[in-house]
């Protein structure tokens, strides 16, 4: 199988593209918001379990998913900025390859 430089760096370049729309991920700051505002009302338990008993541990595993989607995010965020070096690196490898 012969290698097919103009392929790989075509799929590359669209790739770096992708990666960098990855790394634009935002728009996530009413989640931390929303994350924080849910904090501060569970620091009132009992006020909370007034309105339902089920507002607490509701309002927990919500906080806990948001703080895994938050954490999601930036991890892709940093991947996106890392594949991109990678990729522009294989990049400039196939420069020298004819």
């Amino acid at each position: 199988m012969a290698l097919e430089v103009k392929k790989i760096q075509s799929l590359s370049a669209q790739a770096i593209e992708d990666l960098k729309a990855i790394e634009k991920i935002g728009g996530l700051e009413h989640l931390a918001q929303l994350s924080e505002e849910l904090k501060k009302a569970m620091a009132d338990e009992e006020q909370l379990r007034a309105v339902s008993p089920m507002l607490p541990p509701y309002f927990a595993e919500l906080r806990k998913n948001l703080g895994f989607l938050l954490g999601t995010a930036k991890s892709l965020q940093t991947h996106g900025v890392n594949r991109t070096k990678d990729i522009q690196g294989l990049l400039d490898q196939l420069l020298h390859i004819k």
